[in-house]
């Protein structure tokens, strides 16, 4: 039995959201306030027995992008796969009434539904039946309701998923159109049966090991402590006898202690100094006695852990004295005896839950922790900021959680993939590449130029990097640009994925016809058909998908760069590699030449000599904020971060007048500018001052960006 789908409405950062599990390990991987420790409270809400029953849900708790919450229901569902013939497990079956034909034994479902008592609910109703009914009335109705007109429901055997919104509109209401269902005529296959006389999670092992941990104090408390929760467990096994022994033991060592004569001078000390302080008559008698715990149970809750230096194999130290990621290594493998512990109780299902296990962790120990979770009959979820993790991850067991406009989005990258393509992503995706998984836009490249040059573009020309922007810039190598970016769907991830390649129109004229070329022509004849073909095959698979586009060099990376007039670039670069004054000018005069055919071929030629890679990094020394961008990559950049924030327009502006006030700017019209810019207080109007006074070609780059 394992959890196949978690279904979320209105619940915190989650509006409606629906998410698919595997047997096995799941992982759910975002960014800081994506939802994933939202999620892992749904979960355990509905599967933790140590969570009270009679949840309170607060006015916050509700969804933000719904405006006012009273009157919305919170509801939180999970579909059980695999159930076996027990009691409990039928228990939540998922079945249609007086349909026996559409009774399904292998699944069930598990709903909780916050939501507005039987009489609120039959007012919104008989609302919305009269005729005339207005929004300032409906208004009226919900401002009477409060947290106390609620009620929370656990069902089994429900049917419908409320993360759908016709689904929600139907059976909870719509609030646009003023409608609700009749409350006495609710369908037990929608919502399901109450939950009488079983309580679902008693009948789970379910082990939480939560983030951000103390690891010393989690083992200093009697409450969460997992060492404590394994000895007072083995506490039971320990013979009457042998506790009645020690226990005796602790007391007479108790009364040695108390009578020894230190201390039963220190404690007359105290009292003759009570009795000088405020007399005989009103000074207390006081004694020193040790208090060595004689119960057995609070003996064993006073063992410690001490743990030795796995470089160090004679030596034992405290807790303490473990590293942060040590320590935390220390607590996972309690929870993780924990669980084995409550696992071989007889229960119908066991799930793990462990947020953020790479806190403090190198990434080696965050590979083999992560392969070592995948246990026999037991769900494992894992929340986690690790490329390193995520990278071991198989595509179909991951969740992707991002921040959208007061509501979590949620992606599942192998939605609606086939097998085949499913196992070809996941042989690509290394701890490199998972970066994409993470990103808010995706920049695909093919070589290492692109790759190694774009970035330093970015930071030098606009004063931002690509991680600033939350794009990550990825070289596909030799893997197909149509393999990753299928990655990028309405159906899959919802973010933007720019693809970046070349035409290789040919740099030199070619005759009409073919037979007439040179070699030289030939290979570049080639190299524009292959063009062509990639250009046609692109465009093919990015048509009718809203969240990847092609953008094309004119000829190659290395040519297009040069044409932008950054010849001087590539003369400071050609200098700090030769030494002779004659080669150093006769690769200047060739670069500098109008002819494409003439300064294309050069730069080519030293891209090929030292290598496109090495190139790229000798260039990137010599790039500033004088350096013109290529268009095309401009575009790409545009069309992968479409909601950069205003205040980044602002800062790239301000970077850009900074860095060109000595060159293009006067003194004095630079500190009329400072002066305005310190005087706005409105984004839009800061911008629509940089659209109408600073329209020159020097900011031809952010003015694109502001126009986007």
């Amino acid at each position: 039995m394992y959890i196949s789908r978690l279904s979320l409405r209105n619940f915190r950062n989650f509006n409606s959201a629906s998410l698919g599990f595997t047997k096995g390990v799941n992982t759910i991987i975002g960014e800081n306030g994506a939802g994933k420790s939202n999620l892992f409270h749904a979960l355990r809400i509905m599967i933790d027995d140590s969570m009270p029953r009679s949840i309170r849900f607060y006015e916050n708790d509700f969804n933000r992008s719904i405006g006012n919450w009273a009157g919305h229901w919170i509801v939180i569902q999970i579909i059980f796969d695999d159930l076996d013939n027990g009691e409990e497990a039928q228990s939540i079956a998922m079945h249609k009434m007086a349909d026996a034909e559409n009774f399904d034994s292998s699944k069930g479902t598990y709903s909780l539904f916050f939501r507005p008592r039987i009489d609120i609910r039959r007012s919104l109703f008989e609302f919305s039946e009269k005729e005339g009914k207005t929004k300032e009335e409906l208004s009226e109705i919900l401002s009477q309701i409060s947290l106390n007109d609620y009620e929370t429901v656990y069902t089994g055997r429900g049917s419908i998923d409320f993360s759908i919104d016709e689904n929600y509109s139907s059976f909870v209401g719509d609030f646009e159109s003023m409608t609700f269902p009749d409350p006495d005529e609710e369908k037990v296959d929608v919502y399901g049966i109450k939950m009488y006389g079983i309580s679902i999670p008693n009948e789970f092992a379910c082990t939480f090991a939560k983030a951000l941990r103390d690891v010393e104090a989690d083992l200093r408390s009697f409450k969460d402590n997992p060492l404590i929760n394994l000895l007072r467990d083995k506490e039971k096994n320990i013979p009457i006898e042998k506790k009645s022994e020690l226990e005796n033991q602790v007391e007479e060592l108790n009364s040695s202690i108390s009578a020894l004569d230190e201390v039963k001078s220190v404690s007359s000390g105290i009292s003759q100094t009570m009795r000088d302080t405020v007399g005989e008559t009103y000074a207390p008698n006081v004694n020193i006695k040790s208090e060595l715990p004689a119960n057995m149970e609070r003996l064993l809750q006073s063992l410690k852990l001490w743990v030795g230096d796995p470089d160090e194999e004679d030596y034992d130290g405290r807790l303490g004295e473990l590293s942060l990621g040590g320590a935390n290594l220390i607590y996972i493998s309690l929870k993780l005896l924990e669980f084995e512990r409550i696992k071989k109780n007889e229960k119908i299902a066991n799930f793990i839950l462990i947020e953020e296990p790479e806190a403090h962790i190198h990434n080696h120990i965050q590979k083999t922790l992560f392969q070592k979770l995948d246990k026999d009959s037991t769900q494992v979820f894992i929340s986690t900021h690790s490329t390193h993790i995520s990278s071991v991850s198989a595509i179909s067991s991951i969740n992707i959680l991002a921040r959208g406009k007061k509501k979590a989005e949620v992606f599942n990258p192998s939605n609606n993939l086939e097998p085949n393509e499913v196992i070809k992503l996941e042989r690509y995706l290394d701890a490199n590449r998972t970066n994409l998984l993470f990103a808010k836009g995706v920049i695909l490249v093919e070589g290492d130029a692109e790759h190694i040059l774009i970035p330093v573009l970015i930071k030098k020309v606009l004063g931002v990097s690509l991680d600033e922007l939350g794009i990550s810039i990825i070289n596909i190598g030799s893997t197909g640009f149509e393999n990753i970016a299928q990655l990028f769907h309405e159906d899959r991830v919802r973010r933007r994925c720019s693809i970046l390649t070349d035409n290789d129109i040919s740099i030199v004229p070619l005759p009409k016809d073919k037979k007439d070329d040179d070699q030289y022509q030939r290979d570049c004849r080639n190299s524009e058909i292959s063009g062509e073909d990639r250009k046609k095959d692109l465009d093919g698979f990015c048509e009718n998908n809203d969240y990847v586009k092609a953008f094309y060099a004119k000829h190659t990376f290395e040519v297009d760069f040069l044409l932008e007039y950054n010849s001087h670039e590539i003369k400071v670069t050609v200098k700090k590699a030769y030494k002779q004054k004659k080669n150093i000018e006769s690769i200047g005069s060739l670069i500098d030449n109008d002819n494409v055919a003439i300064s294309g071929k050069e730069i080519l030629r030293l891209a090929e000599k030292f290598g496109k890679g090495w190139f790229s990094i000798m260039i990137s020394e010599n790039i500033n904020h004088l350096t013109y961008i290529p268009q095309y990559i401009l575009e790409a950049l545009i069309f992968a971060c479409p909601n950069i924030k205003k205040s980044i327009l602002i800062y790239i502006a301000k970077y850009r007048i900074s860095q060109l006030v000595d060159v293009h700017i006067d003194k004095l019209n630079y500190s009329e500018i400072s002066a305005n810019l310190s005087a706005f207080d409105d984004e839009t109007e800061a911008l629509d001052y940089y659209k109408k006074e600073l329209q020159n070609d020097v900011l031809s780059e952010i003015m694109v960006l502001i126009d986007a």
